[in-house]
């Protein structure tokens, strides 16, 4: 993957800081761009939006400017690399000019392209393709490239998938034309929404919130048995709330926690792999979820309200489940609390950053509220500012602002180059049909058994998510698997929840888990030790998809007397499955404790009552028995 600058590498700060005493011409365009792509979000999210097409044209235009002016001004970039980035940047504008002189032409001829928007239209492919190699890699741009195949010589694959193939003017059409392919609903949903919290992201960082949220949770899990490992689950969830990135949340706070594991005594492999199980639980964490909220609201036409809504108790369960084993691996290792010299003061880390709750409350209360999330973003970037002026040493200055706005639309890039790249495969899989024909052969392997088809659509979604961003595989997954999943009687957003899961499950399994990779090279340990160790402790993302597609409940669908009990239970399941696979509960416990407590949590989660019943009754049977057990012998542990 492309190495992309640093927060803190912005050419706003190199020039307040006088860093830069020659300013190059890329450097300025790329700034430019950033700034005016920043702009025109922040413009458009108090205004309205402009016509759909023209929006997302103009966001997708800066975006690939931004991609290419970052290659370019990159000091490790080659002659060949340059040159081939500056002609890129020419096709871009090319595109950029003859789509916004005629864009009101290029709509009205949507069924029809002529000869002027095949041209333009083969163009945007292969700078969209060209820009997802640069800065995806080569996992989503094969991918897209193995769709493209499909698309056009699709008379080559046998009676289950074959199609005659599509002309270049109603593949144009599709892709270019009209709103259905590059233009579609996932570079909409980077236009309008990810690029909006992208950019209170950065205004947070900016602000000073990430240190903040780090120190309060360092403060919070100190004094506790593991305090570094479990500071890690708590930071990695609260830094969610700003990136929603696995990776991001890896590189960002492992690089504080992993070595504070290390010092209390975990093994690098399993510092490493605790970083990456809670990291990647930032990618299903309200409100954000890895900017996927956005197209899972879009594309199931739900309010994003209620998407925040049915994540919360999920993600709840996951991160139970994660600081549960690493409490269960702390007392079987005899890894006790931090130094008091390493922990925070909780109250003096709030009393000096409090304010920096307010925006996130008065964000989550817009979009409860019903306001759109583009309004919602940019009330909580101005209250953020605002209250960056409480304390003398966190205001935000005009540098500081324009350099948020800088940061926010160079880590848009990635996000939405994968979207457009995923809309390339969302044309071809509707121009095609063939999301009904993978569904149908779905359908036709399992004989209609749910519990079949929902195993082969959950190795098809780690399969299809390996090396992807999360947008790009929920977007390829859903197309392609969710039609099976909705034949069978699966609820709408219990569908597409479940593939979106097991599709960023892939950033934690082997053989590329890149969560689970990034964690291992900051704690130096071996990377598929620690991706093995990572999907352990992360087994609760493997086992409540399947738990919430039977009993809807546990995403706060139903009763409230059925949510609670459903969560209730689940809880209690992970809590006892967690002890099971960490084999301490009290004490270590020998294969048939084990094996009990095992079965007993995987009854939890089942939706059936007297299954909760009895498998509630034999675990608290075995965990009492440990406790008496453990007492006589004076080992008793909380």
């Amino acid at each position: 993957m492309t190495e992309e600058l640093s927060s803190g590498d912005t050419i706003v700060e190199k020039l307040r800081s006088g860093g830069i005493r020659k300013i190059r011409v890329g450097e300025v365009l790329l700034c430019l761009f950033a700034l005016a792509l920043s702009g025109f979000s922040l413009y458009t999210g108090f205004t309205g939006l402009l016509e759909s097409w023209l929006h997302r044209m103009i966001h997708l235009v800066c975006i690939l400017m931004i991609a290419f002016l970052t290659d370019l001004n990159m000091p490790q970039a080659g002659k060949i690399k340059k040159v081939i980035s500056v002609l890129f940047l020419i096709l871009v504008a090319a595109i950029a000019l003859y789509s916004f002189l005629d864009y009101e032409h290029i709509i009205l001829r949507m069924g029809r392209p002529n000869h002027g928007d095949i041209v333009i239209g083969i163009l945007l492919v292969l700078v969209t393709l060209m820009a997802s190699k640069r800065k995806l890699g080569w996992a989503v741009t094969i991918i897209a490239a193995c769709f493209l195949f499909y698309a056009f010589f699709g008379f080559l694959f046998p009676s289950s998938l074959y199609h005659r193939g599509m002309s270049i003017s109603r593949f144009v059409d599709f892709i270019y034309n009209q709103t259905k392919g590059i233009l579609g609903i996932p570079i909409k949903v980077a236009a309008e929404y990810v690029i909006m919290f992208i950019l209170f992201a950065a205004f947070l960082n900016k602000s000073g919130a990430g240190n903040f949220f780090i120190d309060l949770a360092f403060g919070l899990t100190g004094k506790m048995w593991g305090g570094p490992a479990k500071a890690a689950v708590v930071a990695s969830a609260m830094m969610a709330t700003i990136n929603g990135s696995g990776v991001g949340n890896a590189v960002a706070t492992g690089s504080i926690t992993i070595p504070l594991m290390k010092r209390v005594g975990y093994k690098p492999h399993f510092a490493a792999a605790i970083e990456a199980a809670a990291s990647n639980g930032g990618m299903i964490t309200p409100p954000i979820m890895a900017s996927v909220a956005f197209l899972i609201a879009e594309f199931t036409n739900t309010p994003y309200s209620k998407i925040m809504l049915v994540g919360i108790f999920p993600a709840f369960l996951y991160f139970s489940a994660v600081l549960a084993m690493v409490h269960f691996e702390a007392k079987r290792l005899g890894l006790g609390p931090m130094r008091d010299e390493d922990i925070p003061s909780k109250r003096e880390v709030l009393k000096k950053g409090w304010y920096y709750l307010l925006p996130i409350i008065i964000l989550a209360a817009m979009l409860i509220m019903g306001y759109s999330p583009m309004l919602a973003a940019s009330v909580g970037i101005v209250a953020m500012v605002l209250l960056s002026f409480i304390r003398k040493e966190t205001r935000m200055g005009i540098w500081d602002i324009l350099a948020a706005m800088e940061e926010g639309a160079k880590n848009t890039v990635m996000v939405s180059v994968a979207c457009a790249v995923a809309g390339i495969v969302v044309g071809v899989i509707t121009g095609t049909g063939l999301g009904i024909k993978f569904s149908s052969m779905i359908l036709a392997v399992s004989r209609n058994s749910l519990f079949v088809v929902l195993l082969l659509t959950m190795v098809s979604s780690i399969v299809l998510g390996m090396g992807m961003t999360a947008a790009a595989v929920y977007v390829i997954v859903s197309a392609l698997t969710v039609p099976a999943l909705l034949d069978m009687g699966v609820a709408v957003l219990p569908a597409h929840f479940f593939v979106y899961y097991y599709g960023i499950a892939s950033a934690l399994t082997p053989p590329v888990a890149l969560a689970a990779y990034g964690a291992a090279g900051i704690a130096g340990a071996d990377h598929n030790k620690t991706a093995l160790t990572a999907c352990r402790l992360a087994i609760v993302a493997f086992l409540v998809p399947f738990a919430f597609v039977y009993n809807p409940a546990l995403m706060a669908i139903g009763t409230p007397l059925s949510i609670v009990l459903s969560v209730g239970s689940a809880f209690f399941g992970v809590l006892f499955l967690s002890a099971g696979f960490s084999r301490f509960l009290f004490m270590k416990l020998d294969r048939i404790a084990q094996l009990l407590l095992l079965v007993g949590g995987l009854g939890l989660l089942s939706h059936l009552i007297l299954v909760n019943v009895i498998s509630l009754a034999v675990c608290l049977f075995i965990a009492v028995y440990l406790f008496r057990t453990s007492k006589r012998k004076g080992v008793v542990a909380a």
